[in-house]
């Protein structure tokens, strides 16, 4: 127990800034920071120049540092505050954050038991993995599909991408067939081969039409995207997708 003729102990003692801080645990840089922005008044300087504070004002500082630990904004602290309604609404934000995080955490789980690549789209996972399957399909084809199902993602109509509504089921395996034959052509492909490569192309993108919708996009983009497309296919394959896109569903 200090002793009664301390200074600390005598009632209306003051203390230094840098005593201050240090009692509150905080630095002295965030006790400048607090005054600047009005939470804790600046107090007069004594005649030896030093700022000095009283217990009100360690008080206050206790205060802000304790509602600050638990999330409240400096910018909401406020004497005149309700703190059971700020710390109420804290706490229905802490829960929708731990209801996200723990949602992110299962799509983690089941991409991991699964064995699936994050960067692959949901709704792209079941096709990806059968054309990995596929023996007649290069694998760096695979990895050049897994890219565009990226940036189809972008084209899918809201909600569509979070499942596996757009291939799923019968689907697959006619996309995959679709893929694996226009990937397959070669430069020395053949008209019955190249019209066969056409028709099952246009038949697929019949049947997934209406899980896409039209997006604006700006002349470079579009560019930047043909641009991409053109690396990834021969030029015959290429010649395939635009008569395909250009046809429409049969």
């Amino acid at each position: 127990m200090a002793h009664e003729g301390h200074p600390r102990a005598r009632r209306g003692a003051r203390v230094r800034s840098s005593d201050l801080a240090r009692l509150a645990g905080v630095s002295v840089r965030t006790l400048r920071h607090y005054h600047q922005i009005g939470l804790v008044p600046e107090s007069q300087r004594s005649t030896n120049g030093y700022r000095e504070y009283t217990a009100a004002d360690l008080v206050r500082v206790l205060r802000v540092r304790r509602l600050a630990d638990l999330g409240v904004p400096l910018g909401r602290i406020d004497p005149q505050m309700d703190v059971e309604e700020e710390l109420a609404l804290l706490d229905a934000r802490y829960a929708e954050q731990i209801d996200e995080l723990q949602a992110r955490r299962e799509a983690i789980g089941d991409l991991q038991r699964q064995g699936r690549q994050a960067d692959t789209p949901a709704y792209a996972h079941a096709y990806i993995a059968a054309l990995s399957d596929r023996e007649d399909v290069p694998s760096e084809s695979v990895e050049a599909e897994r890219d565009a199902a990226v940036v189809l993602e972008l084209f899918l109509e809201e909600g569509a991408s979070a499942g596996e509504a757009v291939l799923a089921g019968q689907e697959v395996p006619q996309v995959v067939e679709a893929a694996a034959v226009l990937l397959g052509l070669t430069e020395d492909a053949q008209g019955a081969e190249i019209e066969a490569a056409v028709d099952a192309l246009v038949q697929t993108i019949g049947e997934l039409r209406q899980f896409f919708t039209p997006t604006r996009l700006t002349r470079e983009a579009g560019e930047s995207l043909e641009l991409h497309v053109r690396q990834q296919l021969t030029p015959i394959q290429l010649s395939v997708v635009h008569r395909a896109l250009e046809h429409g569903p049969r």
